[in-house]
């Protein structure tokens, strides 16, 4: 073997290794890793270049028609892999992969969107949300500010990102805002927890509702505590999606758990939508599922994505009854819908399942 023969296959030794190396580091997870990051101490890139969206621009329920389903490829492959082969085939829906592989089995090349967008982490949902501006029927996405924006450069620019590669307009908004924790009907009400607050410190209330009220034309605001309250939130995030899930406009679908904070919080979001009126004026149809708490890791069926005909839930291997009751529950607020379980296990000790690692583009 010559010299030069030598060394090719040393660099690809080499290169194999790393690349072996890259794949066993764990994923970030949803909360900062002290260990593995470190601010950069500057401040959000769009910080002072608000571009408010036109006033016909709104968010989409999530049980209204999707588009698309936008993942990042960045950790937990094989649930990644599931959620894209039941929302392609099952759902219909085009699958934007940030940075993935060129194909994923069983996904239709046709519904395959790969887009050149690297990201720091999976957690896509957080990222930015997607709407509609219903006067030039176009997407458009409100481009907030991340939390972690100091620590994940990559993921903060990920709307921007898809905008350019897509065509799709930005709106830029001074605000922090986690897309886990923003939750919409089809009448004007944004669900959320306080945790929104917690981020914005440096502003009022008031300001926040309206920057709110603003981007995406909501009428109404409504506010939750969370898991441990204030300021400790003891899922790692404090988002609502990990205890409350709007099924329809008139379904809610709450946790119950027998594990504190987790318990009385749920049970406060209970009360809440028992004295919360419908947009039709009725009663909210409540329904409760099974979540607890293990060696400081939050389970949770809430964490779950409606794509059109069906929806994605997390499952766990341990928990099987749990898992089917699940099923019932889901299809019990949404008659005639396809319920898919999807192992979670890899991720809900990082702070998320399904509805986390996943964003929703509506359908034009």
């Amino acid at each position: 073997m010559t010299t030069s023969s030598k060394s090719f296959l040393s660099i690809i030794v080499l290169t194999c290794a790393y690349i072996n190396i890259a794949l066993a580091i764990e994923p970030l997870p949803n909360w900062i890793d002290p260990s593995r990051e470190k601010s950069d101490g500057l401040n959000p890139k769009h910080f002072m270049i608000p571009s408010p969206p036109p006033e016909s621009f709104r968010l989409m329920a999530e049980y209204e028609k999707a588009k698309a389903v936008a993942i990042g490829w960045s950790g937990y492959s094989s649930m990644l892999s599931e959620i894209a082969k039941f929302a392609s085939m099952d759902g219909n829906a085009e699958i934007w992969v940030m940075s993935g592989p060129d194909s994923i089995p069983n996904i239709p090349a046709d519904k395959h969107i790969k887009l050149a967008c690297p990201l720091n982490t999976v957690w896509m949902r957080d990222y930015g949300p997607f709407g509609i501006t219903e006067s030039t029927n176009s997407l458009g996405i409100v481009d907030s500010v991340y939390r972690h924006y100091a620590y994940r450069r990559l993921d903060d620019q990920i709307p921007t990102c898809i905008a350019r590669k897509q065509d799709i307009e930005v709106f830029a908004m001074n605000l922090i805002l986690d897309g886990g924790n923003l939750m919409v009907d089809r009448h004007g009400n944004l669900f959320m927890t306080k945790r929104t607050y917690d981020w914005n410190n440096t502003k009022t209330k008031e300001e926040i509702d309206s920057l709110l009220k603003e981007y995406f034309n909501v009428k109404k605001i409504h506010t939750l505590e969370y898991a441990g309250y204030p300021n400790y939130p003891a899922d790692g995030t404090g988002h609502i999606d990990m205890f409350v899930k709007l099924l329809n406009d008139d379904t809610v679908l709450i946790a119950e758990s027998e594990n504190e904070p987790y318990k009385s919080n749920c049970q406060k979001a209970y009360e809440y939508f028992k004295e919360l009126k419908t947009p039709n004026g009725g009663d909210y149809k409540i329904l409760r599922v099974k979540g607890w708490d293990r060696s400081g890791t939050w389970y949770t069926y809430t964490n779950s994505l409606i794509v059109n005909n069906v929806v994605l839930v997390p499952s766990f291997s341990a928990y099987a009854n749990e898992n089917q009751k699940a099923i019932s529950i889901y299809q019990q607020g949404m008659p005639g819908v396809q319920v898919r379980l999807i192992n979670s296990d890899s991720s809900i000790s990082a702070g998320g399942a399904i509805h986390c690692v996943t964003q929703l583009i509506p359908a034009i």
